[in-house]
């Protein structure tokens, strides 16, 4: 019996099929990709969809329209850009995405706008890092009780149009929103959440910005906002401003590895070209491949700026051509207070040539003493920049911001 029970045993097959671990159908986040490289985007992608609005009865802001099969199709993609990551396209190729316009009526009460579910299998990272210290400028007097609007896309720009008046844009409690554009405004406050750029370079004829603040008049109040550049694809600035009678302040906001090149989108941390009447900085800290806080007046005039605790660095994504000035402004400068600004120059890059103007500058050379940058020869400009981080870390700290967001209160 042993020795048939050995030839039984002798003549089974030794090859076993292996189970491999691994499945499919796992649904992404709206959050960017976690590697770099220099490969290539996959051939074929879905544009982010843009929606149009069912009417909607007079102050209320009608729902992300986006059919729950598109919603899928968009995370999936991100998974797949997840997997397959790419640093900063060299043009916004494919369809761009359109713009979601909202107008709502201001009304003396906030109403509120359904939401579509969200679809993603894990909660978008939150503010955990409590912001200390009072904040320089507080909003609008009465700005809780400003007409609201809620922010619901997470694949197409939203347009908020204030009619003339007032209006509270609030992001979503539970995920990341794609870009919005401040329109016709008088104040408007932004407080809190998390807007992801998108994976193109330009919407419709213009260049993306995560936010972009339009023909407003009052104050436009944006705090505790993260901005999420890192997307596969995009190319994108921080906050952009073509507002010439609005004050607009920007404080505890953090803006990470955003991506622009030379030829398509500069991905400026910061920039009022079309005008503005004051800005205001308060706590801010940027990273780009490209360029960094471009105030110089454009083609809007700029009545004055203070920046106070900010810092901006390189976030050293590929490619990176030319730029690397991490702040630029005028020789013949309006009013301009620089207080605690650091910043910390592309790897081999000279401080000299990440200012400007340069050191080399005929008008108004930028002077450097021991890391310290000043420009003697402007006489509207006070203040100095700082080579390198500040010593304390970043003045938004990752994880102080966002989603979940509490402000720490104003002076």
């Amino acid at each position: 019996m042993t020795q048939l029970l050995l030839a039984l045993i002798g003549i089974l097959p030794l090859s076993y099929p292996i189970v491999q671990g691994g499945g499919s159908g796992v649904v992404a986040e709206q959050a960017a990709p976690a590697v770099e490289s220099r490969d290539s985007r996959p051939a074929t992608q879905p544009s982010p969809a843009a929606t149009a609005p069912d009417a909607a009865p007079a102050g209320e802001v009608p729902a992300d329209q986006a059919a729950a099969g598109a919603q899928a199709e968009a995370q999936a993609q991100a998974r797949a850009e997840e997997l397959a990551p790419v640093a900063g396209s060299r043009s916004g190729t494919g369809p761009a995405p359109t713009a979601t316009t909202t107008t709502p009526t201001p009304a003396p009460k906030p109403t509120t706008a359904a939401t579509t579910p969200s679809t993603t299998t894990a909660p978008p990272a939150r503010a955990t890092t409590p912001s200390t210290g009072a904040l320089s400028w507080a909003p609008p007097a009465g700005w809780q009780n400003y007409p609201v609007t809620r922010i619901t896309s997470t694949n197409s720009v939203t347009t908020v149009s204030g009619k003339g008046g007032d209006v509270l844009v609030q992001l979503p409690a539970d995920r990341p929103a794609a870009p919005i554009i401040i329109a016709n405004c008088r104040n408007a406050v932004v407080m809190g959440g998390q807007i992801n750029v998108l994976p193109t370079a330009r919407i419709g004829n213009d260049d993306q910005r995560a936010i972009y603040v339009h023909k407003c008049t009052g104050t436009v109040h944006i705090e505790g906002v993260l901005i999420n550049g890192n997307v596969a694809g995009s190319q994108a600035d921080g906050i952009a401003v073509n507002a010439p009678e609005a004050t607009v302040q920007i404080q505890n906001v953090r803006m990470d590895a955003l991506r622009g090149t030379y030829s398509v989108n500069h991905a400026d941390v910061f920039q009022p070209w079309g005008g503005v009447r004051e800005y205001r900085i308060d706590r801010l800290t940027g990273t780009t491949n490209y360029q960094g806080i471009q105030v110089r007046q454009d083609l809007g005039a700029i009545g004055k700026g203070t920046i106070r605790n900010a810092n901006v660095g390189s976030s050293e994504v590929n490619p990176i051509e030319r730029g690397g000035q991490f702040i630029r402004i005028d020789c013949n400068t309006y009013p301009l207070a620089l207080e605690n600004v650091y910043l910390d120059p592309r790897s081999g890059r000279d401080m000299g040539y990440s200012v400007w103007p340069q050191t080399d500058d005929r008008s108004c050379p930028a002077k450097i003493s021991n890391g310290v940058v000043s420009w003697p020869s402007i006489g509207n400009l006070s203040g100095t920049l700082t080579q390198g981080k500040p010593a304390s870390g970043d003045f938004v700290p990752a994880g102080s911001v966002g989603i979940g967001y509490v402000s720490p209160g104003y002076r």
